[in-house]
């Protein structure tokens, strides 16, 4: 297993049009010495042209029947990402997964996403607005001793979508449940604040989206469902609404 890992990240696209009605996930997967399945959707990353602004924030309107659109993912170059601290001898997560000598190593998932992915687990940064996804990082990378970023898709307070880890690998983000999980973080401290609107409208269209792409994934829950005794994530203003977004999106709701 190599030191450093490239990756054929997660894509979501952000229609760059006055408003965003519904989204499509594009999904790659992290190079393995297997060849990708060729029903694996392919990414096509984020890259502003010459005569394109790099981003504004946009008001998705309602979802229709179909996810015919997309979003834009903010990638990992572009909010100064460090590569995954995996190494073959490494330990916990800096080392490769083993069944035996290292359960809870980087498990890069050795089976397709469609039959892997089974559930989405919201989260908040419980953190200020101020700290984004490289401040998380750090945090998990240099404090909590991950080997990356532990969620797979963060959205800050204006409604744009950051890239965490690959899809393709295990997430770190709520003990006893990440295998299967795709990791969602919407920054904000949501036991003093409320989420913004522009932040519950893109977890909306993700809620819509990776089930649509992975039908596998039939249930969502936030953290503490899983963890009640160790957490308050995703915060009290943010975790009140959970049950109403499920039923909306048509997602069983709970662990």
């Amino acid at each position: 297993m190599p030191s450093r890992r490239r990756f054929l990240m997660t894509g979501l696209g952000l229609a760059a049009a006055a408003s965003v009605t519904c989204v499509t996930f594009r999904l790659g997967t992290h190079a393995t010495k297997t060849p990708p399945d060729p029903a694996e959707p392919s990414l096509t990353p984020y890259a502003p042209g010459p005569e394109q602004e790099p981003l504004r924030e946009t008001t998705p309107a309602s979802l229709p029947a179909r996810v015919t659109s997309s979003l834009v993912l903010i990638p990992r170059d572009q909010w100064g990402a460090a590569a995954p601290a995996v190494t073959p001898d490494g330990r916990e997560e800096h080392g490769p997964y083993d069944a035996l000598t290292n359960p809870n190593g980087w498990q890069i998932y050795d089976r397709p996403l469609v039959e892997v992915l089974d559930k989405l687990i919201l989260h908040h940064s419980a953190l200020p607005l101020t700290d984004g996804p490289l401040e998380i990082q750090h945090l998990h990378m240099e404090e909590k001793g991950f080997a990356d970023i532990g969620y797979h898709v963060l959205i800050d307070g204006t409604g744009r979508l950051f890239e965490g880890r690959s899809l393709s690998v295990r997430g770190a983000h709520t003990y006893g449940a990440n295998y299967g999980s795709v990791g969602i973080c919407v920054l904000g401290n949501f036991e003093e604040i409320q989420p913004a609107p522009a932040q519950i409208a893109i977890v909306k269209l993700l809620l819509k989206s990776l089930p649509a792409l992975y039908p596998g994934i039939n249930r969502m829950a936030g953290h503490k469902d899983f963890n009640p005794d160790v957490t308050l994530c995703p915060g009290e203003n943010f975790y009140s609404l959970l049950s109403g977004l499920a039923q909306e999106v048509s997602l069983h709701y709970g662990v």
